[in-house]
C-alpha cells in the first residue's frame, strides 16, 4: 500500500535520528538516507537540520509531516474499505439475474444468502444475458446468474443447473397428451419466443437445425410469463425450459422434447475475481436452495 511508502518518513520525523529510525523500520541506515535524500531532492529543500547524526525536524518538514500523516489515515481507511467491500460476510454483494430466472430461482438464491449472511448488503439488478456479461465485464456486477455459459474471455462459469427443453401447448393442444414430442411434430404450430438473440430464441433455432427446420416466430417477448400467457391464450406455441414453477400456469401442458439440448443456467464473474469471495458463497448458495 502507498502508505507503506510514506510512513518511512513519519518513523524519522518521530525518532530524528536516522539510525533508530532504521533501526524500527527493519532497514539499513543507507537506505534510510538516500530515501530522504531522493525525498528533499524531489520537493527542492531540506526538512531537517542536521546535527551530526542527528537531525531536527524544520519548519518545512513539519508541514510535510502533518499532510503525510493526513493522508497514511486516509489510504488506510480507504484500504479496510475496500477490504469490507470484498468481504461477502460483511461488505456488498452485486447481483445480478435474469428475468426469467427472477421468479424463482434467483429469489431463492437470495433468501439463502442473506439469511446465510446477514450482514451482507446485496444489491440486485435484472436483465437479459448479454447486458448482465457486459455489467460483469465491466465491474457493475461481482456476479450474475445467466444462461447459456458465456464464450468470451476474461470470463468465468460455474453451472448450477440444467433444465430438459419443453413444448408449451394449450392444455387442449393435440400434443398435449404426449409423454414426448419431436419439434418437427409441431412445425406447422404459430410458434412465441423471446427476440433474436435471447437465450430462448437461440435454441429453438438450434433444435430446429438439427431437426433440418425452419420455424418461423409469430410472436415475440422478452419475457417467458408473457410467452406462457400467450400459450394459455391459444395464440401459439413456445420451445421452453422445463422445471420452472412459475412458467406452470393452468391452461398450458410442458410436454418433454426429444433433444439433447438443454438450457443451462450458471454464475459468471470476472476469472481474475478470487471465486472463494463472492462467487464461492453464491455458487454454494445456489446449490444449497435446489437440493431445498
Amino acid at each position: 500500500m502507498l502508505s507503506d511508502d510514506l510512513s518511512w518518513f513519519l518513523e524519522l520525523a518521530e525518532t530524528e535520528h536516522v539510525g533508530d529510525a532504521a533501526a524500527v523500520l527493519g532497514v539499513p541506515q543507507s537506505t534510510l538516507s538516500r530515501r530522504l535524500g531522493r525525498l528533499e531532492h524531489r520537493i527542492g529543500t531540506t526538512l531537517f537540520d542536521r546535527h551530526g547524526r542527528s537531525l531536527a525536524l524544520n519548519s518545512r518538514g513539519q508541514v510535510l509531516r502533518r499532510r503525510i500523516r493526513a493522508a497514511v489515515t486516509q489510504l488506510d481507511l480507504g484500504e479496510s474499505e475496500v477490504r469490507r467491500l470484498l468481504d461477502p460476510e460483511t461488505g456488498l454483494v452485486r447481483f445480478d439475474f435474469m428475468h426469467s430466472l427472477g421468479t424463482w430461482l434467483a429469489p431463492l438464491v437470495i433468501h439463502r444468502f442473506v439469511r446465510d449472511h446477514p450482514r451482507a448488503e446485496i444489491r440486485l439488478h435484472q436483465g437479459i444475458g448479454t447486458e448482465l456479461l457486459e455489467r460483469v465485464i465491466a465491474d457493475e456486477s461481482d456476479v450474475a446468474l445467466c444462461s447459456p455459459q458465456p464464450t468470451g474471455e476474461g470470463l468465468a462459469w460455474r453451472e448450477v443447473l440444467r433444465q430438459p427443453l419443453a413444448l408449451c401447448v394449450p392444455v387442449d393442444h393435440p400434443l398435449a397428451g404426449r409423454t414426448a414430442v419431436r419439434l418437427s411434430e409441431a412445425a406447422g404450430e404459430r410458434f412465441i419466443s423471446t427476440p433474436t438473440g435471447l437465450n430462448s430464441r437461440d435454441l429453438l433455432e438450434k433444435v430446429a437445425r438439427d431437426e433440418g427446420l425452419d420455424i418461423p416466430v409469430t410472436y415475440e417477448s422478452d419475457e417467458l410469463s408473457t410467452i406462457v400467457g400467450l400459450v394459455v391464450a391459444g395464440v401459439g406455441v413456445a420451445l421452453l425450459p422445463s422445471g420452472d414453477p412459475h412458467l406452470q400456469l393452468a391452461g398450458t401442458v410442458f410436454v418433454p422434447l426429444l433433444t439433447e439440448r438443454t438450457r443451462e443456467v450458471g454464475l459468471v464473474w470476472r476469472a481474475d475475481q478470487d471465486v472463494r469471495s463472492t462467487p464461492g458463497l453464491l455458487l454454494a448458495t445456489a446449490r444449497h436452495a435446489l437440493a431445498g
